[in-house]
């Protein structure tokens, strides 16, 4: 019966992903560079670089709708742009690993002409090939 159970144990190591074993979590450098860059790419428009930083089968939910997959969440972002919203900027304020996944919370602010929003995100990121992905997104617009 020993043998069974330290059988099962190794199987079960060898099934679990790399990136999912304690240690392989993502550090604040990563994520903020991961940030950065997503805010650049949104204001500048590249569409594939923002679609970049989600996983292929992320779920994004926003105000207009759950969105699945990269290419339906790049569509999303393809309809905030053309409402005209620019200086996008995020702020991560509540950053806490589990296990092999990182949730993450904060704030996030654009305009629309002269109009300031923001409004608040919450994520969970994982790493994939040492680089950070979004698995599940989900914003809010604060109420003016």
């Amino acid at each position: 019966m020993a043998f069974r159970i330290a059988a099962f144990i190794v199987c079960l190591a060898l099934a679990i992903p790399r990136n999912s074993i304690a240690g392989e979590t993502l550090d604040d450098a990563a994520m903020d560079e991961m940030h950065r860059h997503f805010s650049e790419a949104y204001n500048r428009g590249d569409l594939d670089a923002i679609a970049a930083t989600f996983a292929e089968n992320a779920v994004r939910v926003t105000p207009s709708g759950i969105f699945q997959g990269r290419d339906a969440i790049r569509r999303s972002f393809g309809d905030a742009l053309k409402l005209g919203l620019h200086d996008y900027a995020v702020r991560r304020t509540i950053s806490r690993p589990e296990g092999a996944f990182v949730l993450n919370a904060g704030t996030w602010q654009a305009k629309l002409g002269d109009r300031p929003f923001h409004g608040y995100y919450s994520s969970i990121l994982t790493n994939e090939g040492g680089q950070p992905k979004i698995i599940e997104e989900t914003v809010a617009v604060a109420v003016p």
